[in-house]
């Protein structure tokens, strides 16, 4: 047998489904070898290049015998060195967990996501903090200074949007419950595996630092013609594809200078993996979403029931 082939069939007997019961674990697999956690962890790092774990999460053009280290082509970056010393801590029992959830997988039951949350001190400097905070859910880390979230403790994030010069910030809530059951369905069915979880979470980036994943295929476009929605309507577009930052330099900054301050609850967020650069998240519910503060800007809400929504 040519040995690239015995390669892609041992690749093909990872279980990737998040399911464990009723419930969605945070971890790339809720059984088999890819069910490894910080405080289960992996004996060798070979777990963690997801060209040969994963490899469902790259495009079709994506060399799949490169190194993806946690889905980094680069193994010496800061983020990648980082990461690995957080596991080898974990490895030896040195870990600080902040959170972990499992996600229900019931849409009618209040869908949440899993998510896991863990504080990290780090010697090396390159991150300014050495305080830092780390996200992981289906295969997609977040790194990031603990210090912007304070009130993860209590199980929620602070989260933040640009607008730009924008004077109005228009937040779509779901007021038809109905449709809002179906919006649930489509992540819902987009959870359970964690290559299919990883691939919605990415699929609208549309950036140079994620082409070597599936950031291009506007996934949840298809779950969506499958419950009878409209993957074209604006509100549809917003609850599913909207990108809110984590930290607030991001939105004043790069997306700003007007921007909106929200909370949410940690179970209700979709991260997208360090190697985007943005510490961007999506949300579940708009309707968990709650208005903090806006800043050079309004906001308007807008309910389902109004024209051009749900």
């Amino acid at each position: 047998m040519n040995p690239h082939s015995q390669k892609e069939t041992a690749r093909q007997r990872f279980s990737t489904s998040t399911l464990a019961g009723e419930e969605l674990v945070p971890w790339l697999a809720a059984e088999g070898e890819l069910a490894y956690s910080p405080s289960s962890p992996p004996e060798r790092d070979y777990f963690f290049q997801y060209s040969w774990v994963i490899p469902g999460i790259f495009a079709p053009a994506t060399n799949r015998r490169r190194h993806f280290w946690f889905g980094a082509a680069v193994r010496d970056s800061a983020e990648v060195k980082l990461l690995f010393r957080f596991w080898n801590r974990a490895r030896r029992g040195d870990i600080d967990t902040l959170y972990v959830a499992n996600g229900t997988v019931n849409p009618n039951a209040n869908l949440t996501a899993p998510l896991a949350a863990y504080r990290h001190q780090d010697d090396h400097s390159y991150f300014g903090s050495n305080d830092r905070l780390i996200l992981m859910q289906h295969g997609s880390y977040y790194i990031g200074d603990i210090q912007s979230q304070p009130i993860i403790d209590r199980g929620e994030l602070i989260l933040y949007r640009g607008v730009q010069n924008e004077k109005t910030f228009r937040l779509y809530r779901l007021t038809d419950d109905a449709k809002r059951g179906r919006l649930m369905r489509v992540h819902a069915r987009s959870l359970v595996d964690s290559v299919t979880s990883f691939n919605a979470a990415h699929c609208n980036l549309l950036r140079c630092e994620t082409g070597a994943f599936n950031d291009r295929s506007f996934l949840f476009d298809r779950h969506c013609r499958l419950d009878g929605l409209d993957e074209d309507n604006v509100a549809v577009r917003s609850a599913l594809y909207s990108a809110y930052a984590l930290e607030e330099w991001c939105a004043s900054r790069k997306f700003g200078p007007h921007y909106v301050k929200l909370r949410t609850p940690l179970t209700n967020v979709r991260i997208t993996t360090f190697v985007a650069n943005e510490t961007e998240i999506k949300v579940i519910d708009p309707n968990k979403l709650q208005i903090v503060e806006a800043i050079g800007c309004r906001v308007q809400e807008v309910g389902s029931s109004s024209r051009n929504c749900l």
